[in-house]
């Protein structure tokens, strides 16, 4: 036998050892607290409850790592009905070419946390369930304290809402086939670029579906985000409170948002240039391609876009208040878009440069709406720095059917409106103030002795009232590249469209995953309509109290309740009911199979209080944080006004009440409420300082100069009692809130 070199025998032991480390990574490894992965490993796979320490609960570090969870399911509490307690960080990431696949992770406030992670890739993996504000709007009333901002994230501020996956500082990341429901916040990147967002399904969360900040040239492509939204209530408010399917902040630029299912969000499409632009008048959120989206839906608007230049091509946008809101838009095109039953279809304050080609338009009330202000806030560097008149719109080649102002065009130059088509009646068409040309249009649905109705615009030459076909568009030559050939996803069939079906509670928007009572009716009404929803089966009423009767025992899910109460009560209604049917999932993740029984009920308290509102203006005499009894003096004497209401729930921008200037006012609200015995709590919200009697008790005082703030104050009632606020506004925004609820 040969002797073996000191050379050979280290080569052959690297050999095995490198063969030993590659068959120990294929042995599966236990999740614990506290584990630094640094190669690439499978879990085995198992439920793990694990507490994030400062670092997070799992920590994926070093590069070209892969960890195949396998369907191991990662879990930071066993309380999953307070999503709004969630703390800490599932799995935290730093390096580069690691691969995160089939990872279960909920129950925290971040699930995925990643930063400086180049070539990070997240895949098939589910990440629902992670932290969410508990919401204090009703669906009567809309509560201050449920808006998010949005507005700086420099230091991460965007984190204090949560996220299934927060990642900074990293490019050509990633992420597909991800699911994220129930939460708040879904994919949010900061300073991320080349990233790719593709095939992931990210519904039924109460904030942002997915978010960029100071990101640009990414692809967020072929995407499910319906129902990511809050602010919404059928009838009663729909302002969206900042949710969105897709946000688009601060200088993020040149990113393809192509084919993603949007609907049923605060906004479809939220994108705003960022207070660097606001400040200064440079930069923007330029040259985004917006293709092929299905946008419907919005409370508030089906695209934001402001404050920067865009190309909107070939989307569908249904049933929103606005279509498009694009407000300070420049050098824009909006090419191609279907808008359907929208309250106005495209509205642009200031826009400058814009095209408005081979659209169609149906029904609705306003087909285009341009105008301009008299004057700009003096806090806006943009309008300092820039030009901001409204001026040079081409609007041409697009049809209007049934639209019943088609144009209300006001104060705006160089307006060229040629080649389109009004289909029906037309009520109005208006260029007011403006200068340009309208010529080369066609009506039909007007009988040739009709005059066109329009007001303050040229006389131009060729429109005529018989049928020509619009000019047409080559829009699809803006298409960009399918991702590995999908289709733009759908809302599954056995989901309910449009937006009375976003349905939100205190946990955000129903999933009808569950089943559920909701009230269709005013909720202190002596007859009350509750429909049913979730999936399909029957209930039974087991038990009721707090109504005097109710329609039915029991049903299908589809039903209509009906529920008779005394109206001069206080309304205190429990129906607890049984259902059974296909298998449920409730709002907190918890599976149940088909045929188990699963309860559910409904629960309202509204303890009626007629409040009398007194308003008084007060100066620097009178201040009431520094000349103490000259303020009790003034409010103790005549009000300049008077107000009686039901719901003391005011929020004011500018004067609360007809005679009452915007700032330096006082308030001071007193009512009645009767109660059967129990403990209670009274709520308020202020802004700015607030003192609070029950009877004779003073029971709250934060007579402070604050932004929006909430306090409860529990107290014992025993029938009836006088409460009295009283409440001062410095400037700005103003709010005085209050109500009684049953602990």
């Amino acid at each position: 036998m040969r002797n073996t070199t000191p050379q050979l025998y280290t080569a052959l032991l690297l050999c095995v050892f490198v063969h030993a480390s590659q068959t120990l990574a294929q042995v599966p490894i236990r999740l614990e607290r506290g584990l630094v992965i640094s190669e690439s490993v499978r879990i085995a796979p198992d439920t793990y409850y694990i507490e994030s320490d400062s670092m997070g609960a799992i920590v994926v570090r070093g590069s070209d790592i892969t960890v195949d969870f396998g369907g191991a399911t990662l879990i930071g509490t066993a309380t999953p009905g307070q999503p709004d307690t969630f703390s800490g960080t599932g799995i935290r990431i730093s390096g580069s070419n690691v691969t995160i696949v089939n990872a279960v992770v909920r129950g925290y406030r971040i699930g995925i946390w990643a930063t400086q992670s180049d070539g990070l890739h997240v895949s098939k993996s589910d990440l629902s369930y992670n932290y969410r504000q508990k919401l204090k709007s009703t669906i009567e009333r809309e509560h201050i304290d449920d808006w998010m901002s949005y507005h700086q994230n420099e230091h991460d501020e965007w984190m204090r809402y949560g996220a299934a996956v927060y990642i900074r500082d990293s490019d050509n990341i990633q992420i597909d086939s991800v699911t994220v429901t129930g939460g708040q916040n879904g994919l949010m990147l900061t300073d991320v670029n080349h990233a790719i967002v593709v095939a992931n399904d990210i519904t039924f969360n109460s904030g942002i579906g997915i978010g960029m900040y100071r990101s640009s040239e990414n692809v967020i492509q072929h995407n499910r985000l319906d129902w990511n939204v809050r602010g919404h209530s059928e009838g009663f408010y729909f302002r969206g409170q900042d949710s969105a399917a897709i946000l688009l902040y601060e200088q993020s630029s040149r990113n393809v948002i192509a084919s993603n299912s949007a609907t049923h969000s605060g906004d479809g499409l939220f994108l705003w240039a960022g207070q660097s632009t606001m400040d200064s008048g440079a930069g923007g959120c330029n040259d985004n391609l917006i293709y092929g989206n299905d946008f419907s839906f919005a409370p508030t608007n089906g695209i934001e876009i402001t404050f920067s230049r865009n190309t909107v091509v070939g989307n569908t946008i249904r049933g929103c208040w606005h279509g498009i809101w694009g407000g300070y838009s420049f050098d824009t095109r909006v090419v191609g878009n279907t808008f359907a039953d929208n309250g106005e279809h495209i509205a642009i304050e200031h826009g400058q440069e814009i095209t408005i080609t081979g659209n169609r338009f149906t029904h609705g009330d306003i087909g285009i709406r341009l105008w301009e202000r008299s004057s700009q806030p003096a806090d806006w560097g943009y309008a300092q720095a820039r030009d901001v008149d409204s001026r040079d719109f081409r609007i041409a080649g697009n049809t209007f059917e049934s639209v019943p102002r088609p144009l209300e065009i006001t104060d705006t130059d160089e307006v060229v409106v040629t080649q389109n088509l009004f289909e029906g009646v037309v009520d109005s068409l208006v260029l007011r103030g403006s200068t340009g040309r309208f010529d080369l249009n066609s009506f039909s649905g007007l009988a040739p002795s009709d005059s066109i109705p329009v007001v303050g615009l040229p006389a131009g030459s060729g429109n005529t009232t018989e049928r020509l076909d619009p000019a047409t568009s080559d829009w699809t030559s803006y298409a960009p590249r399918r991702w590995n050939r999908l289709d733009r996803p759908v809302i599954p069939s056995t989901l309910p469209q449009g937006r009375r079906y976003m349905m939100i509670d205190e946990w955000g928007p129903y999933d009808f995953r569950s089943p559920v009572f909701w009230p269709r009716s005013s909720r202190t009404a002596p007859v009350q309509h509750l429909e049913t929803y979730g999936p399909p089966g029957t209930f039974r009423i087991l038990d009721t109290s707090g109504i005097d009767s109710v329609s039915e025992s029991g049903g299908s899910i589809g039903d209509t309740l009906t529920i008779w109460l005394d109206p001069t009560a206080a309304v205190d209604v429990r129906i607890d009911a049984e259902y059974h049917g296909a298998a449920t999932t409730d709002r907190f993740g918890t599976p149940k199979p088909a045929g188990d029984a699963v309860g559910f009920s409904y629960r309202y308290f509204f303890a009626p209080i007629r409040w009398t509102v007194r308003f008084y203006e007060w100066d620097d005499e009178t201040d009431p944080r520094t000349q103490i009894s000259a303020f009790e003096q003034l409010v103790s004497g005549d009000p300049i006004a008077v107000d009686s209401t039901n719901s003391l729930a005011y929020q004011w921008y500018r004067s609360p009440i007809a005679g009452v200037r915007a700032d330096r006012f006082a308030t001071v609200s007193t009512g009645t409420v009767r109660l059967s015995p129990g403990n209670y709590d009274l709520e308020i919200t202020s802004d700015d300082g607030v003192r609070v009697w029950i009877d004779q008790d003073l029971v709250h005082d934060d007579w402070t100069y604050h932004a929006p703030r909430t306090a409860v104050v529990p107290f014992r009632a025993t029938g009836s009692h006088t409460i009295r606020i009283e409440h001062f506004e410095i400037d700005g925004y103003a709010t005085i809130i209050a109500s009684v609820r049953k602990r």
